[in-house]
């Protein structure tokens, strides 16, 4: 997606002293909390001097998903992939997912949800022309995937190793 083989992670530690380094066990803690304060996935190409990262993957705990059989309004001209509850990319740059996962939320005693979003955004200086929204969707299945196993409930994610081809609206 970004001509090239090589990424960076960033150095350091954020606002809250947490490591800027992804982990996909903190991710999966802050699953309930506000997009501020969740562990976010932010893929640099090495020896990127813009600061605009390539990607960046983030997920939420949801109770609805967007409906299969009717339009969305996460943007235009959306391809649907047979993954998950819904999976779609968004015009040149973005991608969603959502799959089967019932989560806890450690705040709120018996608050619980029945989704996961998984939503990738890449920035258009960054991807390559030769990027497809299938190439997307396989980046965000598969930490999506690995989200699914951390989170101990990859068996009713439905996401497949492969990601099929897209489906016409």
């Amino acid at each position: 997606m970004g001509d090239t083989e090589t990424f960076t992670e960033l150095p350091g530690v954020n606002d809250s002293g947490k490591p800027n380094k992804f982990s996909l066990k903190r991710a999966a803690d802050t699953l309930h909390k506000d997009m501020t304060q969740r562990n976010q996935c932010v893929v640099f190409k090495s020896g990127n001097t813009t600061g605009h990262p390539l990607i960046s993957v983030d997920f939420s705990a949801v109770k609805h998903h967007p409906s299969t059989t009717t339009g969305d309004s996460e943007g235009s001209d959306p391809s649907r992939y047979r993954m998950g509850v819904y999976a779609a990319t968004h015009g040149t740059t973005g991608a969603s997912l959502y799959f089967k996962c019932s989560t806890q939320n450690p705040d709120e005693s018996g608050q619980s949800t029945p989704y996961v979003e998984a939503e990738l955004v890449g920035l258009p200086d960054q991807l390559s022309a030769k990027s497809t929204g299938r190439d997307r969707m396989a980046v965000l299945n598969a930490v999506s995937r690995a989200m699914a196993k951390e989170l101990e409930c990859v068996s009713q994610a439905s996401l497949p190793y492969q990601v099929p081809a897209a489906q016409a609206d």
